[in-house]
């Protein structure tokens, strides 16, 4: 058996256990929503919001449905991550196939104006994505194990150099509503609306670094007290685990107004609430180290497989998350409809919180953060534009968009806001039912920094950069009775 009792572990390890502002930004950052005419159309929606998916764009807009609507949809999400680091370019990809959303909307029979009711359930976040990153380490990471086993103590012998390395990272999971709404018309021309939505999901992220010697680099010789060499000592292969399963709760409140300018001219806007969201992670590391001992006097090779449960624990913190703003306009006739869409909440206001009966030592680490969401980041408008052509006297709905989400970490490079081209098509099968397809391109860039130990590296030597391409299939029906 041997210990690890290097600052690698405790470092690099605890600080990938450890929450950052960070964390909690990429969170709630760039929710997608639902919709399959949303999607289309760039999620530029706010001002259009006329089927069930205004329960979360627009909840004012559902007043404007006068027949019962039940409404299902799934999607496939693949993307692509290329990483370079240490010099090495490296490709990962993954697809997942998921249900999105069920939703249910009833308009009341009322003499004048309208009153609609609309729950259901729907993902508007998802958090699946892979990565891998691999590159040759010339230089030390300052890892190196105590090694004890039936052939003797060892002491401390160096698994530092010359090494090839291997990171993988894969998330997946989502953040869900459960959301009931009504709408109704105060006036002719201009119609309110509510959303309250108990809010969940799950997060599984699973990380495992590995680093081989393929060289014989780290390797050493034994010898007796006689200064006898007697064996010689060969490091293989080591490779460490973390799972991390974060399961997310919260209540949140949004409001809506949808005023008619004109028969052609609709404006809407939307605040969301501030929400308390309560994380609860269960997490686990493990590790496992390859080596081999050969005896010279009888010329045999022992090899060595060791496997430690090095920790586990579960933790539970509060995110405050602070107001978003959403405003919207379009413009419609028989035969097309164009819209515009704006999104804007201020990053620096979230903060980390204390669950009640808990002890404030434990989170010293966590409300240090706070500081970070007043340095690091700044508040964001992200803005869409989408439009449909009506074909067929509406049998065929063409539809496209496009969605700019900037980065909210603030002085970053350009390449890290996040691009979206969206296209779609709508088909009335028959006189309640619509069909609906939507597709989504995006790319964008990024500079991390993973810690794989302190040693004689430069931070310019361990940045990783990532290009992301992502895409994604929706498909969808309204039935209308």
């Amino acid at each position: 058996m041997r210990k690890i009792i290097i600052l690698f572990i405790l470092v690099f390890w605890g600080q990938l256990l450890a929450q950052s502002a960070e964390e909690a930004v990429d969170l709630l950052y760039d929710q997608q929503g639902f919709g399959l005419r949303a999607a289309a159309m760039g999620n530029a929606y706010n001002a259009v919001a006329d089927d069930y998916s205004a329960i979360y764009w627009n909840p004012a807009g559902l007043a404007q449905i006068h027949s019962g609507e039940i409404y299902a949809s799934l999607y496939n999400h693949s993307f692509n991550n290329s990483s370079t680091m240490l010099g090495k370019e490296t490709n990962g990809s993954q697809s997942f196939t998921r249900f999105q959303s069920l939703g249910f909307v009833y308009p009341f029979a009322v003499e004048r104006g309208s009153l609609v009711l609309a729950f259901g359930y729907q993902k508007i976040k998802d958090f699946d994505s892979h990565g891998e990153f691999s590159g040759h380490l010339s230089g030390s990471n300052d890892l190196f194990f105590n090694i004890s086993n039936d052939l003797g103590d060892y002491g401390d012998l160096y698994f530092d150099r010359d090494l090839d390395q291997k990171m993988a990272l894969t998330s997946t999971g989502n953040l869900s509503q459960w959301s009931v709404a009504m709408a109704i018309d105060l006036s002719p021309r201009f119609s309110a609306g509510a959303t309250v939505s108990l809010v969940s999901g799950k997060n599984e992220y699973d990380n495992e670094y590995s680093q081989t010697d393929p060289n014989s680099q780290n390797s050493y010789d034994i010898f007796d007290e006689n200064d006898q060499k007697i064996e010689e000592f060969y490091y293989n292969k080591y490779t460490i685990k973390q799972n991390l399963i974060s399961e997310f709760s919260g209540f949140e409140a949004k409001v809506g107004g949808l005023f008619r300018l004109n028969e052609h001219i609709r404006l809407g806007g939307t605040i969301t609430l501030p929400m308390t969201l309560r994380v609860d992670e269960t997490w686990d590391l493990s590790d496992e180290l390859l080596y081999d001992i050969k005896v010279l006097q009888d010329n045999v090779i022992y090899q060595y497989e060791d496997r430690l449960g090095l920790d586990d624990g579960v933790f539970d913190y509060n995110i405050k998350v602070p107001f978003k703003f959403s405003a919207g306009i379009s413009y419609s006739n028989d035969l097309f409809l164009v819209s515009a869409s704006g999104d804007y909440r201020d990053w620096t206001q979230m903060k980390y919180e204390i669950p009640d009966e808990r002890n404030s030592a434990d989170y010293t680490y966590l409300m240090g953060e706070n500081k970070y969401f007043l340095e690091d980041f700044r508040p964001t408008l992200s803005y869409a534009l989408g439009g449909e052509f009506r074909l067929l006297k509406g049998l065929v709905n063409l539809r496209g968009g496009f969605r700019y989400v900037p980065t909210p970490i603030k002085n970053a490079d350009a390449k890290m806001d996040k691009k979206y081209y969206t296209a779609g098509i709508g088909l009335k099968a028959d006189e309640n039912t619509i069909v609906e397809l939507s597709y989504r391109v995006a790319s964008w860039e990024a500079t991390k920094y993973y810690n794989y130990g302190y040693g004689d590296w430069t931070p310019d030597e361990i940045q990783t950069y990532e290009k992301y391409n992502s895409n994604k299939l929706q498909l969808g029906v309204k039935i209308n009775f």
